[in-house]
């Protein structure tokens, strides 16, 4: 008999569901403190955060009598399933275009060797098309969302061909192409191998920088000056996403909507392929929610034909790329929106030695007109302040008080400075109308990153990744799919490499 990951019929006890309850808010406590508590060490950190969700993952799955593996739980039904059976028996057209509208996203020009020219032509050119106009248009985007982001920067191809300053369509995007090769040769690779080149080539990049940064400093070992800081700058390749720690807590919200949207596709699809599905449901780490799966029958998929096969190994990633461009429609749309609900304030955060504002002007201080002018955000300071030459006399009214300088002459500028070194402050104004748009816009900016990312993470060649069924299925040389594997593997290992430098 076959086992099957299907919920037991199990009915918990009141004081069970309360006792669970009071484990998760305990969790999510555990989990801020661990992300906090800098003074420990990244190493402890990570170590208290990973005992914790085990040890409440094994009492959870306990006390529910779930199925899973240790802290590992799989909640599973055959509810979904219905619900999946429906709707594979409509639109036949989209969900199958759409399988190898992905692949084509997913492999780009290479896509139509790869599937030996078994795709509708129409399907590979919008494919291609799409994926130009998502390389130059959306993507740049993403820069939009690193401020909902409590962890480091990589310092990848994405974030420095798609810094935020390009965070509007078209923004500055000629100059940049002009000015950055690396923009062109990352085009050119997306072009060519879709959003699996652009992954693959972001984490070598990334690998790169990394092994040259320890190459540097093995050098200034072996010279007799050791330079500690060559390695503590790197930043890691590969950094986690937590709910209410590392993005906020309705990124849980986002992480549900992209893995079950990712889940559901690989159902839909297998089923229009009369795959048995044995069930559907969540797995989770402790609180936090690793995936979601659809689980069908192995070996009937096995006997399938590649181009099948392909379709259901695709249809999740497709489908996440789907809706990250819904969702980015409707953060642009939300964008609009933001400018209303923001309160936007110029403060000093610090004051130069040796030059008329020092001693007088304190950090912290809030400037609110200059030269008798209103500021609020740094376009109104530099309108205000453009007329400021040596000698001229610069009124500054703070939220302390109104006060007048000479504006000194500074070797590196003509203009006349008092010393003063500002920046732009921004918070959501305290209302339910702008709190609750701007959960919205969050909800929805997150939803676009993390589809893009999970989606094309997805296309690497990895064990138990899209990609590796997609290779396995259309490439004949296995000896070159599981080369490309372990130089996945190993730029991944490279790129969490730095954690071991800040511990």
């Amino acid at each position: 008999m076959e086992k099957r990951i299907v919920a037991k019929k199990r009915k918990i006890t009141l004081s069970k569901k309360i006792l669970i309850l009071l484990l998760v808010i305990f969790e999510i406590i555990i989990l801020a403190f661990s992300y906090l508590a800098t003074f420990l060490g990244i190493a402890l950190q990570w170590i208290v955060a990973i005992l914790s969700l085990f040890a409440v993952g094994i009492t959870i799955r306990k006390l529910a009598d779930l199925n899973g593996w240790s802290a590992l739980m799989l909640i599973g039904s055959k509810k979904g399933l219905n619900i999946i059976d429906r709707t594979a028996k409509k639109h036949d057209l989209f969900w199958n275009e759409m399988a190898m509208w992905g692949v084509t996203l997913g492999f780009g020009l290479l896509a139509y060797p790869l599937l030996k020219g078994r795709i509708n032509k129409k399907t590979y050119a919008l494919g291609i098309v799409s994926l130009i106009l998502i390389q130059f248009l959306v993507l740049p985007n993403l820069g939009v969302t690193s401020s909902l982001i409590n962890i480091p920067e990589v310092p990848s191809l994405q974030n420095i061909l798609h810094s935020p300053q390009v965070s509007v369509i078209g923004t500055n995007y000629l100059s940049l192409l002009i000015t950055s090769p690396l923009f062109l040769i990352e085009s050119v690779i997306s072009a060519v191998t879709g959003f699996l080149g652009y992954v693959f080539f972001a984490l070598l990049f990334n690998a790169g920088l990394i092994i040259l940064g320890v190459a540097k400093f093995l050098a200034s070992v072996t010279a007799g000056a050791p330079q500690s800081s060559l390695l503590t700058s790197q930043i890691p390749g590969a950094l986690p996403i937590i709910p209410g720690v590392d993005i906020p807590l309705i990124g849980v919200v986002a992480l549900i909507i992209l893995l079950v949207v990712h889940e559901f596709s690989h159902g839909v699809l297998a089923r229009k392929a009369k795959v048995k599905l044995k069930s559907t449901g969540l797995l989770v780490l402790g609180i936090i929610p690793m995936g979601a799966f659809v689980e069908p029958d192995e070996k009937q998929i096995k006997k399938l034909n590649s181009v099948k096969q392909t379709k259901i190994f695709s249809a999740g990633v497709s489908a996440n790329f789907i809706a990250m461009l819904f969702f980015f429609v409707l953060m642009y749309l939300f964008l609009f929106l933001i400018p209303g609900i923001e309160n936007t304030g110029i403060y000093i955060s610090n004051v130069t030695v040796g030059y008329p504002a020092y001693g007088v002007l304190k950090p912290g201080m809030q400037v609110i007109y200059w030269n008798g002018q209103a500021i609020n955000n740094i376009g109104n300071l530099l309108n205000a302040s453009k007329n400021d030459t040596p000698g001229s006399i610069v009124t500054v009214e703070t939220n302390t008080g109104t006060y007048k300088f000479t504006a000194k002459a500074s070797n590196s500028t003509t203009r006349g400075l008092i010393g003063v070194i500002l920046y732009q402050n921004t918070s959501i104004k305290d209302t339910f109308y702008a709190q609750f748009i701007y959960l919205l816009y969050t909800l929805f900016a997150l939803s676009f990153m993390l589809n893009f990312l999970v989606g094309a993470i997805n296309l690497l060649p990895l064990p138990g990744f899209d990609g590796w069924g997609i290779c396995n299925v259309n490439i004949k040389n296995k000896k070159f799919v599981k080369f490309l594997g372990g130089l996945v593997i190993f730029s991944l290992l490279i790129n969490v490499l730095p954690w071991f430098f800040i511990l």
